[in-house]
């Protein structure tokens, strides 16, 4: 009987390991699609930073600083058209990034691409409810 307990609770452990990885699989698969015009290059490069924020340039921003920054630039000349974001040094895409981001877009009317965990870049879909 100890034995069947024993392995019951191995075979409990090994389940729930393989659930809590299927769950950070594919994080930003939702929201995004194959980009087929992948522009040379982007006006704004941004990472993914801790705790749904970006890392531009070396600072963190909140997506309230980043649009905010992208308005500036906007307002003085140098207009922000398509923007890329990549997975940061500590810190993987994850949909937090992806929702702000795609919200950053849809009302600043810019096109927002990511690059996934294969390297492979999509653009963000807008889904407007209107």
């Amino acid at each position: 009987m100890q034995k069947f307990s024993k392995t019951l609770r191995i075979v409990a452990i090994a389940l729930f390991i393989a659930v809590l990885a299927a769950c950070g699989r594919n994080d930003i698969k939702n929201g995004t699609k194959d980009a087929d015009n992948v522009p040379a290059s982007y006006d704004l490069n941004i990472k993914a930073d801790k705790d749904g924020q970006f890392d531009f340039d070396g600072a963190t921003l909140t997506a309230e600083d980043l649009r905010g920054h992208i308005r500036y630039l906007n307002e003085t000349g140098h207009p922000v058209h398509a923007i890329l974001l990549v997975r940061g040094e500590k810190e993987k895409i994850k949909n937090t990034h992806v929702a702000a981001l795609a919200s950053i877009a849809r009302d600043l009317k810019i096109v927002a691409y990511v690059t996934d965990n294969d390297g492979k870049t999509k653009v963000i879909t807008i889904v407007d409810d209107k």
